[in-house]
């Protein structure tokens, strides 16, 4: 009896252990406003970025697999051509994308490799 709840106590502090270093090494990032990176490109480029904001209206081209992000000022191009796109996903919807952020003939890009639909309340700080 002693031995199996031993061995029990050592699973679940051998579970604890894990998942605490998991997060450790690598903690979830922070969503940031397009506004706050693109008025900084360079401090993020070639990093990968979360990002937060608003599908433009008109700008969701599925031939060229890109759309624009906007924030309350600035925009930034999204390329999504790696990935399936939500079912949720729609033009005037805030989301979340998550990828490599790189400037190619002088225009800033995000090459998306998740993207998250939700409710827009979710990814406000509170």
């Amino acid at each position: 009896m002693l031995d199996r709840r031993l061995r029990l106590i050592i699973a679940g502090v051998l579970i604890f252990v894990a998942l605490g270093a998991s997060l450790w090494l690598s903690p979830p990032q922070t969503p940031i406003g397009v506004d706050e990176l693109m008025s900084s490109p360079l401090e993020h480029e070639n990093e990968n970025v979360v990002l937060r904001g608003i599908v433009s209206n008109g700008s969701l081209d599925m031939s060229t697999y890109t759309f624009n992000l906007d924030g309350e000022n600035l925009t930034v191009t999204v390329n999504f051509g790696a990935i399936a796109v939500p079912n949720g996903m729609t033009e005037g919807k805030t989301i979340i994308v998550e990828g490599i952020f790189s400037q190619l003939n002088d225009v800033w890009s995000l090459d998306a490799e998740k993207i998250t639909v939700g409710c827009p309340s979710k990814y406000n700080a509170g």
